[in-house]
């Protein structure tokens, strides 16, 4: 069982980004709790690409609506993890033999990754939103 788990303190304030946190986080356990074979790794990089392309479109609808100042540096963070992903499948493609060295990198990559994107940059536009909220009402 990973200890590696969403918690409060990771909430930007928003329930449906919230919500997609939490699965990548679920998604991370799942990839730590299971035989990495070749099909199974398969899976997960599907699953990152779709969680990738919805929840990205997600918040940057979100920053867009709100006037977010740090929306073009908050993009080139969710531009940098598409080509993190790429070259990740691309490699994946070429070595398909190696899923355990692969599930590791990916494992390694997406831990750090999410911890430093949620609690530096998604707190950047959680302030942000709060902010807005308060002088709305």
């Amino acid at each position: 069982m990973s200890n590696f788990q969403w918690n409060e303190k990771l909430s930007v304030g928003n329930a449906e980004i919230d919500a997609d946190h939490k699965g990548l986080f679920e998604l991370i356990a799942e990839l730590e709790n299971s035989a990495v074979t070749r099909g199974f790794l398969s899976y997960i990089l599907g699953r990152l690409e779709g969680y990738a392309a919805e929840h990205f479109a997600r918040e940057e609808q979100l920053m867009r609506r709100v006037g977010y100042p740090g929306f073009d540096a908050h993009i080139r963070e969710h531009k940098a993890f598409v080509e993190w992903l790429e070259t990740v499948k691309s490699t994946y493609t070429r070595a398909a033999e190696s899923p355990y060295l692969i599930g590791d990198l990916v494992n390694d990559f997406l831990r750090g990754w999410l911890t430093r994107h949620i609690m530096e940059e998604d707190m950047k536009y959680r302030d942000f939103i709060s902010e807005r909220k308060r002088a709305s009402n």
